[in-house]
């Protein structure tokens, strides 16, 4: 699997913003108390030098900044770890400068993440330099480019960083992966953009269905090397795992519910007949004003239906979009 395959310039990329954003410019300075949440992902042994000796690592990062972190438990089998940070915006910036710079500091061999998505996207950087993998939902991706790649460019330029996005969804989830690179310092200062972006534009999350670390089932190498790779959502369902059946539950706004759902039901039908999932609706809006949508099936008919829901969404907030600028014209 070559990087063409895997990972795309976050400026070649047509992304929906939220008509009441002006994504021609960087997002106001005044937002800096919010509170964000970041999710990044990492292999085990990142996890590892992040947690430190004894927690020594996360416990000093806690101290100094005063946000909440921790990592998600191993699942045997499963080579990636979530990290999640959260607090409010300055001090989450701060926190993932410190992640980066523990990265940085200790370095891993780059050849062991063979498969995605703990490939890296981009080549490695300058002398110092790491990256972390921010996991994004597909639906605020927008608000981050910005109209014609504005505020990507500017963060790029001003910032000396670099980003680039996955082509693909995670597995069972709606999340991409979005690879911050640059120095430590340079990460931290990024992240505070990044992070008042996705807080301008929180509403766009709602319906995600975020990434879960699952087992991969091993199989053997065609070298003969004695070493075990991992296959993943990405190999066509030839894996056992991708025949087995699950449950996966979404909600989406109840505005968008009709146009998901489609004249009679003939949207929800095709998205059935496509993916082989099956997709049933709750009859009922939950206190949230959001419908919750069922999915089951294999894990790749499930991966199917919500790349199909989530790109019918983004189609109809973009129509939304123009309509709502034809009429203020």
């Amino acid at each position: 699997m070559t990087d063409q395959e895997t990972s795309e310039s976050l400026f070649d990329t047509k992304f929906t913003s939220d008509s009441t954003i002006d994504t021609s410019i960087l997002p106001s300075t005044e937002i800096t108390s919010a509170i964000i949440g970041f999710r990044i992902l990492v292999s085990v042994k990142e996890a590892g030098i992040v947690i430190g000796k004894n927690g020594s690592v996360i416990a000093d990062i806690r101290d100094q900044t005063g946000v909440k972190a921790g990592v998600s438990r191993v699942v045997q089998g499963c080579p990636d770890r979530i990290l999640t940070v959260t607090g409010p915006l300055d001090s989450t910036a701060q926190a993932l400068g410190m992640i980066a710079k523990a990265l940085a500091t200790s370095p891993l061999d780059e050849t062991i993440f063979q498969y995605f998505p703990l490939k890296r996207l981009l080549p490695p950087g300058e002398e110092g330099s790491t990256s972390l993998r921010l996991l994004i939902p597909n639906a605020q991706m927008g608000t981050i480019i910005g109209r014609q790649g504005a505020r990507i460019k500017t963060l790029q330029e001003n910032y000396d960083v670099r980003l680039v996005a996955s082509k693909d969804f995670l597995q069972n989830s709606t999340e991409r992966l979005v690879e911050l690179q640059g120095l430590p310092e340079k990460i931290e200062i990024a992240s505070k953009i990044i992070a008042r972006c996705l807080i301008e534009d929180w509403h766009s999350a709602a319906g995600t269905s975020f990434y879960l670390p699952t087992p991969r089932i091993p199989r053997r190498s065609n070298h003969n090397n004695n070493h075990t790779t991992y296959n993943n959502h990405q190999n066509n369902g030839s894996n056992h795992s991708s025949n087995s059946e699950i449950s996966k539950t979404v909600n989406f706004p109840s505005q968008f519910v009709g146009c998901l759902i489609g004249k009679a039901g003939s949207r929800i039908q095709e998205i059935r007949k496509v993916s082989g999932a099956q997709i049933t609706i709750a009859s009922e809006d939950d206190d949230n004003n959001e419908r919750s949508f069922t999915l089951v099936g294999s894990n790749k008919s499930v991966d199917k239906a919500l790349s199909f829901l989530q790109q019918n969404l983004e189609k109809e907030k973009e129509r939304r979009e123009k309509l709502a600028s034809a009429d203020e014209e």
